[in-house]
């Protein structure tokens, strides 16, 4: 055992004595060369690529009518953010984080520049079906509650900026159980959205031409409530009721809808011709609704009952529709609602 250990060393301590010490730093050298040259080509290509792709990025933006300071704003921002500047400009949700990004940073932001920027990209409205992306989406003159302390009252948007937000006092005066520095929430609805608690601390109250102000920040946080499970489509579609009299005979009224979604449909009748019907809350009809390509035939239960002008509108709900008409129906609403936001941003960019 002591020879084959023997022999082992001997062999080592050759090996070590024939090395060529040159030779072992030049291959260093060349390793260190070629790490060297690999990380500098990543950096170099990724140098290269940034370039190739901040030029698409302008190339794309003036299409918009972005000017380049306007493009350079949101190029420095989705990087900071590490944001998909494209996407930036398709959407509004990353563009309203790039442009907050902006605002916190530079204290000299252009608030005119950003509201120019917003109606290039179509960014300044929203359709009343999309959902807010922060307190900034709000339409002037949107009214709601102050809630404070378990009192309420009724206030309405008067004005905004990029910061903050100014809430009318409707028809009260001096003085009010809250001031500077408090917390207070404002819930409103959006009819065919959803309704909308947000919270914030006053920064301020003031009075203006006889109105009582209440200054809030802006903010992407808030509690919203859906009115609906799905997208409320509004379309006219012929659609075939049947349904019954008071004393059980069978009628077929020829309608159309008022609107649709994946899990029924509003459709109204004019007031002289609901008498006799059997058609409360709870009811079971039979709907038939015309598509282009094809008719849906399901059972549906009225669900709400309001009266509309001359007319009585029913919102029933689908019971027991088949797995492929329920798929059929649920691709239609989601092409009508895609068209729908296709046609409005398009509207919004070049109207």
């Amino acid at each position: 055992m002591d020879e084959r250990v023997n022999i082992v060393v001997d062999a080592f301590k050759t090996t070590i004595e024939n090395v060529n010490i040159v030779a072992v730093i030049i291959v260093l050298l060349i390793f260190a060369l070629v790490a060297f040259f690999l990380i500098f080509w990543e950096k170099f290509e990724e140098f290269i690529s940034k370039r190739y792709l901040k030029r698409l990025f302008f190339r794309n933006g003036e299409n918009y009518g972005l000017t380049k300071t306007e493009l350079e704003i949101l190029w420095k921002y989705s990087q900071k953010l590490h944001k998909d500047p494209f996407l930036v400009l398709e959407y509004k949700s990353p563009f309203e984080k790039v442009i907050q990004a902006y605002i916190d940073d530079d204290p000299n932001y252009n608030e005119n520049l950003i509201k120019s920027m917003r109606q290039k990209l179509g960014f300044d409205k929203i359709p009343p079906f999309m959902p807010l992306i922060s307190t900034k989406d709000i339409e002037l003159f949107q009214t709601g509650t102050l809630i404070f302390e378990n009192r309420v009252f009724p206030v309405a948007l008067y004005d905004k900026d990029e910061r903050f937000m100014y809430w009318y006092i409707i028809d009260r005066k001096p003085p009010f159980p809250f001031k500077v520095g408090d917390t207070v929430k404002i819930r409103f609805t959006r009819e065919d959205d959803a309704v909308y608690i947000i919270e914030g601390k006053i920064q301020d109250m003031y009075e203006e031409d006889g109105k009582f102000i209440i200054k809030l920040p802006h903010t992407f946080k808030f509690l919203q409530i859906q009115r609906r499970r799905d997208f409320r489509l509004k379309i006219n579609l012929p659609v075939e009721v049947t349904l019954q009299d008071i004393e059980g005979n069978q009628v077929k009224m020829q309608l159309e809808t008022t609107d649709i979604s994946i899990d029924g449909i509003g459709f109204c009748i004019p007031v002289l011709e609901t008498k006799g019907l059997k058609m409360g809350i709870g009811t079971e009809i039979r709907l038939k609704i015309g598509f282009e390509d094809r008719e849906i035939e399901t059972p549906a239960v009225i669900k709400n009952i309001r009266e509309s002008g001359k007319n009585v509108c029913f919102g029933a709900e689908f019971k027991d529709m088949s797995p492929e008409d329920k798929n059929y129906l649920i691709k239609f609403v989601q092409s009508e609602q895609q068209k729908l936001l296709k046609a409005y941003k398009r509207l919004k960019l070049f109207e």
